[in-house]
């Protein structure tokens, strides 16, 4: 059986043809103590039989591509385990196969402790529904580990569209979001992060986990100074930026990732779907001002977009796109004009700890990052799980770029040593 790919399936394909990213996303989950390999891969064939977007395949027709059902359902590279953490790490900065599936795959590294990475293909969802994909998993592990005989008795396979979004807004805020708020949302300025150009390119992801303590520190000042927790990290990350030669005194324009579901009146999981758009953050940090002087900037900024059709834009242009040029032709001029921005940042937000439970596995910390950027694209990612929010960053660069990267992410944790409560 064939299903229509949706609009936000082939924006992320495209995001990797027109060089932006390899619209992979990344988790990692570092246990305490074991897992128990056989159950966890009997996990992974129950998910994707439980989600079906998850076993189907891609089948690349331009507008008009499709996901296809397939009798495939033995997938030996849907799960693997291994010993050692360079393999481990290659896995992580490996790729699906779109038109081969899954569309998700597992490693296990196995140690005195053992971590768990998942690989997904971005273009069935986003940060938020793999958040949703590894609560399920935990979910199904759990049932095994009680009883071997356990079988999922739900089957996630709703509507994937973002229609869904814009249901209800009128035609009359559909034309003020054209014409009045008609920047375009997927791009930024001229500048860029100081990447090198050399020519030995390896995929990696680099992360930087914030202490507990500073975790805490930055929810009381953000609390203290009617911020929330991402004004404080974006302002944290505006001032990093513009300590770079070339960068500094400059005002940012910087995307910023949103979880459209905040529009959805029926917020339960029913189906894998990019609902994410963007809205531009832009921010001048000063030479010389204090922390808290560019956070009152950033706060201010973020609470009046969230005023104003917050990230509404990108959906009804592309609704209009598809709807008046056809799918065909809208596709064609996708792929020409698209414009993808060369510094970016994305919150997936909280994993809730009370929700990724693998029964008898304590976990240490867990972070889902987002796709491996093409130079010269740059993209902050953060994500939180417990009292640890963790901070990564992820390219096809070389070894000086891995050495900038980590010496950025430690600038961020050590300009947010100004993020501390009086």
């Amino acid at each position: 059986m064939k299903h229509s790919a949706e609009i936000f399936d082939l924006v992320q394909y495209l995001f990797d043809t027109t060089g932006f990213n390899d619209h992979q996303l990344h988790c990692v989950i570092k246990y305490k103590n074991k897992v128990n390999a056989a159950i966890m891969e009997k996990a992974f064939r129950l998910l994707i039989d439980a989600v079906p977007i998850l076993s189907r395949v891609y089948r690349d027709h331009g507008g008009n591509s499709y996901w296809e059902d397939t009798s495939e359902h033995r997938y030996p590279d849907l799960f693997s385990v291994v010993d050692n953490a360079k393999a481990f790490d290659a896995f992580t900065f490996s790729k699906t196969s779109e038109t081969a599936g899954p569309q998700i795959k597992g490693c296990l590294l196995f140690g005195k402790s053992d971590a768990l990475s998942i690989v997904m293909n971005h273009m069935v969802t986003d940060g938020a529904g793999m958040k949703e994909c590894a609560c399920l998993l935990s979910q199904i592990y759990s049932g095994l580990i009680k009883d071997p005989a356990y079988k999922p008795d739900f089957v996630i396979d709703g509507i994937r569209s973002y229609n869904k979004v814009l249901t209800g807004l009128r035609l009359q805020d559909r034309l003020g979001i054209l014409f009045f708020r008609g920047k375009d949302n997927n791009s930024s300025g001229d500048d860029t992060f100081p990447l090198s150009d050399g020519r030995c390119v390896q995929p990696f992801i680099c992360t930087h986990a914030l202490t507990p303590e500073k975790l805490r520190d930055i929810i009381a000042f953000s609390k203290q100074n009617n911020a929330t927790v991402n004004d404080v990290i974006l302002t944290a990350y505006f001032r990093v930026l513009s300590s770079i030669p070339g960068l500094q005194g400059k005002t940012l324009s910087v995307p910023l990732m949103i979880d459209m579901r905040r529009y959805l009146e029926d917020k339960s999981f029913s189906a894998l779907a990019n609902l994410a758009s963007t809205e531009i953050l832009r921010i001048a940090a000063s030479p010389g001002e204090t922390f808290l002087e560019t956070l009152k900037k950033v706060a201010g900024e973020t609470a009046a977009m969230k005023g104003r059709s917050f990230g509404l834009n990108s959906f009804v242009k592309l609704y209009t796109l598809f709807k008046i040029s056809g799918r065909g032709k809208a596709y064609k001029l996708l792929e020409k004009h698209l414009r993808n921005p060369n510094i970016c940042i994305t919150n997936i937000g909280v994993i809730d700890a009370g929700r990724l439970v693998f029964d008898g596995a304590e976990i240490d910390n867990a972070y889902i990052t987002g796709s491996i950027k093409y130079r010269p694209h740059f993209q902050l990612s953060l994500s939180s799980f417990g009292d640890k929010m963790t901070l990564a960053v992820n390219l096809y660069g070389d070894s000086t770029d891995h050495e900038k990267i980590q010496e950025f992410l430690a600038q961020m944790d050590r300009a947010l040593d100004d993020a501390a409560p009086v």
